[in-house]
């Protein structure tokens, strides 16, 4: 006779309560509600900044400063890459590690927007800098002033971006602490929704007066910036941490264990190779907004258009949040990936014929309709597909080992855009003959290689989740002690 196995009673409570845990952080429904205002709150003022500078300092540079082609991606890309390069992981690791009063992610956090918010006001008055740097070095070196003013806004864009790698590195890692895995998919929903809102009232508002009005742009993102973010650092209280994981002694075994953790398992090298990848055939991007402009779309226009796309991510993208906690984010990546991939080719539509601004404007508008549902889905479950792969305990060293690699693959890939690419266009379609930038249109044979390799390392990652136990049983490769991130979903309305 065959024995019954009775299974455990399940104690809906404690499924509840589970739910509405992280670590040694458990909420009710009102203060689960509560972090995720004061958390989006930050965001939003985080975005805020995060929009002006990358956006303004690349036009004053070319538009107004007349930087060249060669150069501006070196400025605006390759030097960030570096300093991500340089100080990212040890950020992240020193985060990761770290343990104090506050937690191991707020102080990193909390002491950063002053310097943040200083970089901004010497941004916004950096004409008058150059001007006085000119009449201090132009006699002695025999620099021009269009070269002076160039050299002091890459400067300080370089010293924005340094004050901002401390927290922009560790801001993302805070949510893996503080929020449930259970409702991370929808986090990130409403998150991408409050990211989408400030860039929608930012490029509808603002965009157009980029140039015209930047000080007060300027000015008005580091008042914003430097009240809001340290108030939502001490409204978010963190959980307690087991001890650090031990690293070995010196910096030559400090590094050893850093990088033989972050490859321990060849899941974790598809996914590095395939972001690589896929970061190199984005680096083109930077030239997207003197493309439009090429094609004889206004800023006015451009910015609408941004504003309008915004405005649906931001109705939109909670309700995809809800959808990826029910489907495992790793599968709609990979699904929607394919689909971005097929429809790069659309792009080449530019080299069909010189169209009349309102016909590209209408053109325009139809891309980013197409594009617009995919890349919405994406946003949203990129970053929970990685907190759910990922061992928690080293989460921000995993990050920053993938930004290393990434920053590697952008100094070479922004470097090579301009250099190897994007100027070599310029000379086989040169502007006496087809017009001003018409170059910029043969975008998307710099993408394509690269977004096929990285589509073929998503499909080998995939495989070898699906191996390691896919959505109800994975293990973390490598950490099989370690809990896995929740992944049960949340209960209706939770």
């Amino acid at each position: 006779m065959k024995s019954a196995v009775l299974a455990s009673p399940v104690d809906p409570a404690a499924e509840a309560r589970k739910r509405m845990s992280v670590g040694t952080l458990h909420y009710t429904k009102a203060g689960l509600v509560w972090m995720f205002v004061w958390m989006l709150w930050g965001d939003f003022a985080f975005q805020l900044m995060e929009w002006v500078a990358p956006t303004i300092v690349p036009l004053r540079l070319k538009e107004e400063l007349g930087t060249p082609d060669w150069l501006l991606p070196i400025i605006v890309a390759s030097i960030p890459s570096t300093i991500n390069f340089l100080l990212n992981p040890v950020i992240s690791t020193m985060s990761d590690r770290h343990r104090g009063r506050m937690g191991r992610r707020i102080p990193f956090l909390l002491w950063s927007p002053p310097f943040i918010a200083a970089a901004l006001v010497l941004m916004a008055f950096s004409p008058e800098i150059g001007v006085w740097l000119h009449r201090v070095l132009g006699p002695r070196t025999g620099w021009s002033a269009g070269w002076v003013a160039i050299g002091t806004l890459a400067v300080l864009w370089i010293t924005f971006v340094f004050s901002n790698m401390f927290l922009s590195t560790v801001f993302y890692y805070f949510f893996n602490d503080v929020v449930p895995g259970a409702y991370m998919s929808r986090f990130f929903g409403f998150f991408r929704a409050i990211a989408n809102l400030a860039a929608m009232l930012l490029n509808w508002f603002v965009f157009e007066h980029a140039l015209s009005h930047f000080r007060w742009i300027f000015l008005g993102a580091a008042a914003i910036y430097a009240v809001s973010f340290p108030i939502v650092c001490l409204a978010i209280k963190e959980g307690k941490y087991p001890p650090a994981p031990p690293m070995a002694k010196g910096p030559l075994g400090m590094l050893g264990t850093y990088a033989k953790e972050c490859l321990c398992h060849r899941f974790y090298i598809y996914m590095f190779l395939h972001n690589m990848a896929w970061g190199a055939a984005s680096a083109v991007g930077l030239y997207t907004v003197f493309l439009q402009l090429s094609l004889g779309i206004s800023k006015q226009q451009i910015g609408r258009l941004g504003a309008v796309v915004m405005l649906v991510n931001v109705l939109l993208q909670p309700a995809v949040g809800f959808l990826a906690d029910r489907f495992h984010p790793m599968r709609l990546l990979v699904w929607i990936k394919i689909a971005l991939v097929l429809i790069v080719p659309l792009n080449f539509v530019w080299l069909c014929g010189r169209f009349a601004p309102h016909t590209a404007y209408l053109i325009l508008i139809v891309l980013s309709a197409i594009q617009l549902p995919l890349g919405l889905v994406y946003d949203t479950v990129l970053q929970p597909t990685q907190m759910r792969v990922w061992p928690k305990s080293r989460y921000g060293q995993f990050c920053s080992f993938q930004a290393i690699l990434r920053a590697l693959s952008g100094i070479v890939a922004s470097s090579a855009v301009g250099i190897c690419f994007m100027e070599p266009m310029r000379k086989v379609f040169p502007d006496k003959v087809w017009g001003k930038d018409y170059c910029y249109r043969m975008m998307p044979a710099w993408q394509l290689p690269f977004l096929l390799l990285a589509l073929c390392l998503l499909l080998l990652m995939y495989r070898e989740w699906k191996r390691l136990g896919g959505e109800k049983n994975y293990k973390v490769p490598g950490f099989d002690h370690e809990a896995v991130p929740a992944m049960a979903p949340a209960e209706k309305g939770g």
